[in-house]
């Protein structure tokens, strides 16, 4: 019986990371899927600002993802949202949402729209929440 032998070639091995966040004259600038978005300094939405945002957005795009599955038109459609915060912490304590439907929009439909906007991804992660891992490494 021969044996057959095998060479391991150890490579360092490069993470890609899903965004990178580099700081740029005290702003934090995240890069990802060919998207630069540019946060904090006096000219650019908070971080918190851009979480409570793509809660609104989600909620909005999945609300027209259930209009356009029907055949509704969903233009002109707005959600505004509204943040309390516990004054000593000035951490959210409860995020409000309404739906502005346009003008004409079925009444049978609402409340699937409604439940539609509530089943946004970005919110379901507040409900599941992720495990969180940070590590420090030099460059």
């Amino acid at each position: 019986m021969q044996k057959h032998g095998y060479m391991l070639t150890i490579k360092e091995v490069v993470h890609m990371a899903d965004v990178e966040i580099r700081l740029v004259e005290g702003r934090a600038d995240a890069y990802f899927k060919g998207f630069t978005v540019k946060t904090g300094g006096q000219e650019a939405p908070s971080p918190f600002d851009l979480f409570i945002t793509s809660l609104g957005t989600c909620a909005a795009l999945t609300a027209a993802g259930y209009c356009k599955s029907r055949g509704l038109d969903s233009e002109g459609m707005q959600i505004l949202v509204d943040v309390e915060r516990n004054p000593d912490t000035r951490l959210a304590t409860k995020v409000k949402m309404e739906i502005v439907l346009p003008e004409g929009f079925p009444a049978e439909h609402r409340t699937r729209v409604l439940k539609a906007a509530n089943a946004c991804f970005v919110k379901k992660h507040l409900y599941e929440q992720p495990e969180f891992e940070t590590v420090v490494r030099e460059a």
